[in-house]
């Protein structure tokens, strides 16, 4: 927990390198939280402390989740690393897989699909999701990708690649990669 939160403050830091900025960022408050109670949850603190633990975790979450408009769900893996620009209406469904050093903005879903169907997105490390994005069902979305803002996403996304609309499609894929150059 300690690791994954030193690295989320620092990527706060890197954007806003003014660490009073940093401590007021509510956004950084919920990611703190969700940390707290991942640890709490899934990682498992002394069985004599944690029934105080989970009091704690849920007066704190329900207070952010009330005031911020945030719900990262305790169950989520999420990777050390995480920037959400702003806060207000992101939530991360319990079942979701989320790399290391992504960017999250406002107003982002990251959750199940309707009708009854199982199943939620994971993402792979340093993608960019922009505000208002939805990314549902059992899908991955690549390394390195990035969504663009109101997207909807349903369905896989290539690594590096840029996706946008409604449904969302690849409008830009990643460069290849050099080819090595032959010995000789």
């Amino acid at each position: 927990m300690i690791r994954e939160l030193r690295a989320d403050l620092l990527r706060y830091y890197a954007h806003e390198p003014s660490w009073s900025r940093v401590a007021t960022n509510t956004a950084l408050w919920a990611v703190a939280a969700y940390r707290f109670g991942h640890w709490v949850y899934k990682e498992g603190p002394p069985r004599l402390v944690q029934p105080a633990l989970k009091a704690v975790y849920l007066v704190v979450n329900k207070l952010l989740e009330a005031t911020t408009e945030m719900f990262l769900d305790a169950q989520a893996e999420i990777g050390e690393g995480l920037y959400i620009g702003h806060s207000g209406g992101t939530h991360i469904n319990n079942e979701a897989v989320i790399g290391k050093n992504c960017d999250i903005g406002h107003q982002v879903t990251i959750g199940t699909s309707a009708m009854g169907r199982k199943g939620s997105p994971q993402l792979g490390d340093e993608v960019y999701v922009g505000a208002g994005a939805k990314i549902i069902g059992r899908i991955k979305v690549g390394a390195g990708a990035k969504v663009a803002a109101n997207s909807l996403v349903m369905t896989n996304v290539p690594a590096g690649a840029t996706v946008m609309g409604v449904p969302a499609r690849v409008v830009l894929r990643a460069a290849p990669a050099p080819e090595p150059e032959p010995d000789k």
